[in-house]
């Protein structure tokens, strides 16, 4: 779960943070960069698996962007480094590479690391991206109750989720020696006593975390599998829409493939499912039943939805609302479908009048901070990203948050514009952050100006 995010001259975030629960809505006008705050979550999660140059150039999908576009710019002149931190509850129990178990010595972290670049070697035609600082260090119990501002129980949730073995020293720390070399210092998982492994960062391609793949350092895997479990949703018809194979592996993608594996796998272990999605798809369609057809001879396997006329219908034949509203019905259905989920216009395909319907079942994928985890309340958490006036006003103080673009200094000491998440007054997230706004005013940003309405004239 990822609980804070701290940005500085990542594209237009500079002195940006922001706290999270398990269900977060950020609202917005467009282009004010809330889709910046989903690439900073998503760049660090490409850090966990990919070298620097890869996970800049990875960021919105496109292998031709140029990767100095994730630090500020304001048009004359570039950051020389930019910085990330998050706060998280990590995975207590992690498998590395090699099929070994281990249990992490803490499981509230703090991750901070600090991406530069060397001027100088893009003068000669290189990218010049290195490794500045990174650091993983652990978040003391006693400090948990202070930091998680979010409602919940002590007893059934943070408790049992916040785990700290770890006094001294963190698990990764930077240090300069006396020639300037930039060196990262892994220390023991076992304790902060005797003396750290010592990688000179200058010129390693990935971050400490993306090397760490052995359960010897079963803290810093627990980091970078929480890391590598934030998924971004972008949910494509065509995907939604395919049939799979039979031993396809049973897990929604994040483009809403496996749509037909993942529901025939949940059947397998339960036949009620398809009657409990059915209902829930009845909240937005009208029908009556879900079920999974088997293809024996072309080992094929597709979803397929009853009508009113009591035909089943396959999955290519559906509206892009309800395949987006069926993937998310496949999801919640999941118990290993764990981890952040990020989804920006989740009412995409979605008629206003069924928004409720898309909004209850999202926050349903969301883990109960109220309850103990486990499989019937899995650790989920939802970070959704709209500019719909409806939405918004369908949401709970609680769960908003609203970007808005405000004026600072710029890192070259000229005005610049920054995005700034504002909390509603009556929500936990007042004592978390300084920045308030009234729902109203939110409402007002989001309504479109007078006389644009839409209107029927009929003659």
């Amino acid at each position: 779960m990822l609980t804070k995010l701290e940005a500085h001259c990542f594209k237009n975030l500079l002195d940006f943070e922001v706290v999270f629960g398990p269900f977060n809505c950020i609202a917005g006008l467009n282009g004010v960069g809330k889709s910046n705050i989903f690439d900073a979550i998503k760049f660090l999660t490409l850090l966990s698996d990919n070298s620097i140059i890869e996970a800049a150039l990875k960021i919105r999908d496109s292998e031709s962007e140029d990767p100095l576009d994730i630090f500020w710019t304001n048009g004359d002149s570039r950051a020389d480094r930019l910085k990330l931190a998050v706060e998280m509850i990590v995975p207590l129990d992690v498998v590395d590479d090699f099929g070994r178990k281990a249990k992490a010595k803490s499981t509230f972290l703090r991750y901070e690391v600090e991406i530069a670049r060397d001027v100088r070697e893009e003068e000669s035609g290189s990218l010049g991206l290195y490794l500045a600082r990174e650091s993983l260090t652990h978040i003391n119990k006693g400090d948990a109750a202070n930091l998680l501002k979010f409602p919940l129980s002590a007893a059934q949730f943070r408790d049992k989720v916040v785990v700290n073995n770890r006094k001294g020293a963190g698990f990764i720390s930077t240090q300069i020696v006396e020639d300037g070399v930039i060196e990262i210092h892994l220390h023991q998982d076992g304790g902060s006593s005797g003396q750290p492994q010592k990688i000179p960062a200058r010129h390693i391609p990935k971050t400490v975390v993306a090397n760490t793949n052995s359960s010897v350092w079963p803290t810093i895997l627990a980091a970078r599998r929480e890391m590598q479990s934030w998924r971004f949703l972008s949910l494509e018809p065509t995907a939604m829409r395919r049939s799979n194979k039979i031993h396809e592996e049973g897990t929604v993608g994040a483009n809403g493939g496996r749509l037909a594996a993942a529901l025939y796998k949940l059947y397998r272990k339960d036949e009620n499912v398809y009657s409990r999605i059915a209902s829930r798809l009845s909240e937005i369609v009208p029908t009556s039943d879900v079920r999974v057809d088997v293809d024996p001879v072309r080992q094929l396997l597709t979803v397929e939805v009853r009508e009113r006329s009591g035909a089943f219908l396959p999955a290519r034949a559906l509206s892009d609302g309800t395949l987006r509203f069926l993937a998310l019905c496949i999801m919640a259905e999941d118990p290993d479908f764990m981890g952040l989920l990020c989804f920006e216009e989740p009412e995409n395909g979605i008629h206003p009048a069924k928004m409720s319907a898309i909004l209850s079942l999202l926050k349903e994928l969301a883990v109960d901070p109220m309850e103990a985890t486990g499989e019937e309340n899995p650790m989920r958490q939802i970070l959704i990203a709209t500019h719909s006036p409806v939405l918004v006003k369908l949401e709970t103080p609680d769960d908003l948050i609203y970007a808005d673009i405000v004026k600072v200094r710029g890192p070259d000491g000229k005005p610049a514009s920054t995005i700034r998440c504002k909390s509603l007054r009556s929500s936990w997230r007042s004592e978390a952050e300084a920045e308030l706004i009234d729902k109203g005013s939110i409402v007002s940003y989001l309504t479109l100006p007078p006389g644009s309405q839409i209107s029927l004239d009929f003659a």
